[in-house]
């Protein structure tokens, strides 16, 4: 490949000729500010987006990775792509000669409302639309559309700070490593997996600016910009080599097959985050700490349960009364016969303990048991019957417990009942459950 290895020697050159003020320019850009494109409208400013400096301070191999998307022609693929960049901390985005549709225009070629082919399957043997055709100059500085904004969600800073380019060339300078994407083998060109390309990144990245090639969702990448390249990366499959719609060309064998434009923008961001520090992580997802319960909540968590389970021992009070005329024999021989109480109470409490400490428990999960235990507690301090079929004694003693304000004369709202249910029986109920108990208290008197 005497034509690639030129390509190659050249942009060496080029990146040894400018290597200080590049990496100077580089690392001062970095550093400043994020500009907002005056041809977007975007989402909020650089001052509401802290995570971008946080996640390259934490993982600053990820600031010297270039993603560069050439005549990508979905705008539904761009959006997409730079939202799952955002989210894998990938935030130097390229494009180069995108395609018409993806730029806010209504002069394109043939039919506007046609459907866009953007899958490799379809339009064999066109060649793929490329806006500086149709445009000329105006290409580079007509604004992406609607729908690319609204498919990159919060990522559509990432879009309006995008660099536009020419051509490959122009996207890669100052970029002293190139990997191209591919969904086949190529003579002269190395050829590597997402999980091996990203390691290469890695230590690639220590040194100075990568640069991944993805090509257009029909054709992918041209030679001119394959023979950019260091190395090229495919995307192993499950591909069985099935007719996929009209074409056999991306549906090879076990091996590699063409993916969709931003899901293979996603893996090799995924792979990339990962290799570069992500997997400091170990694969744990938690959620924010200010959520989780604490220890001394666990604790108070633990004492409702186990006092809601005492309120449920049956005839509590006559402990030690009725012990003494029964004899351990007329037991049945059900486990635990042989353990006196206040050795059940123990491992009873021990079996909390463990199930709140087996794992990190979420705050709105421990409220269910907190409102469980407590209710059980209410219904042992009310000392009455269930007056009516499919009620239970917390129903009644909670009517009870509300119309003791209107027996006081008290003013009866949902606030006045909901203190006193609190202070009474140190429960917490829904607005409509309270309201239920007062129109069931009224309706008593």
């Amino acid at each position: 490949m005497p034509h690639a290895r030129a390509h190659r020697a050249r942009a060496s050159a080029s990146v040894r000729a400018s290597s200080r003020g590049a990496r100077s320019t580089s690392s001062s850009r970095r550093r400043a500010p994020r500009r907002k494109s005056a041809l977007f409208a975007t989402s909020g400013s650089a001052d509401a987006r802290p995570w971008v400096d946080d996640v390259e301070r934490a993982i600053p191999a990820l600031s010297n990775v270039r993603f560069v998307m050439c005549a990508p022609q979905g705008p539904a693929n761009v959006g997409a792509a730079a939202r799952v960049m955002q989210n894998f901390g990938i935030y130097d985005l390229a494009l180069v000669d995108v395609g018409p549709f993806v730029l806010t225009t209504t002069t394109r070629s043939g039919d506007a409302t046609r459907e866009i082919s953007d899958e490799a399957s379809e339009g064999e043997g066109r060649a793929p639309e490329r806006a500086s055709e149709v445009l000329g100059s105006e290409a580079r500085t007509t604004p992406l559309c609607e729908e690319a904004m609204r498919y990159a969600c919060a990522a559509d800073w990432l879009l309006a700070d995008a660099e536009r380019c020419d051509d490959a060339e122009e996207a890669l300078r100052g970029c002293s490593f190139v990997l191209a994407t591919t969904a086949r083998p190529r003579s002269g060109t190395p050829l590597m997996t997402a999980r091996e390309a990203a390691e290469r990144v890695r230590e690639e990245a220590k040194r100075g600016k990568v640069a991944v090639l993805f090509g257009n969702e029909r054709t992918g990448l041209t030679n001119d910009e394959l023979s950019w390249a260091h190395a090229a990366v495919a995307i192993p499959t499950a591909g069985a080599g099935k007719i996929c719609r009209k074409s056999l060309k991306y549906t090879g064998g076990t091996g590699p097959t063409s993916l969709n434009l931003s899901h293979a923008v996603g893996i090799l961001a995924y792979e990339i985050f990962m290799a570069c520090g992500g997997e400091a992580t170990n694969g744990e997802i938690l959620p924010e700490k200010a959520k989780l319960l604490t220890v001394d909540e666990k604790v108070t968590l633990r004492n409702e349960i186990v006092a809601a389970r005492r309120t449920l021992d049956v005839l509590r009070s006559d402990v030690g009364a009725s012990t003494s005329s029964a004899s351990a024999d007329d037991g049945d021989g059900e486990d635990g016969d042989d353990e006196d109480d206040e050795e059940i109470i123990a491992r009873e409490e021990r079996a909390f303990e463990r199930i709140l400490a087996a794992a990190p428990m979420h705050r709105s999960d421990a409220a269910a048991l907190f409102q469980l235990s407590r209710r059980v507690t209410a219904m042992a301090k009310g000392a009455v019957v269930a007056p009516r079929d499919g009620e239970n004694l917390l129903d009644e003693t909670v009517v009870q417990c509300v119309r003791s304000l209107v027996d006081e004369n008290q003013a009866v709202t949902i606030k006045s009942a909901r203190n006193r249910l609190r202070a009474r029986l140190g429960v917490s109920l829904t607005n409509r459950e309270i309201a239920r108990a007062i129109a069931r208290a009224a309706s008593d008197l």
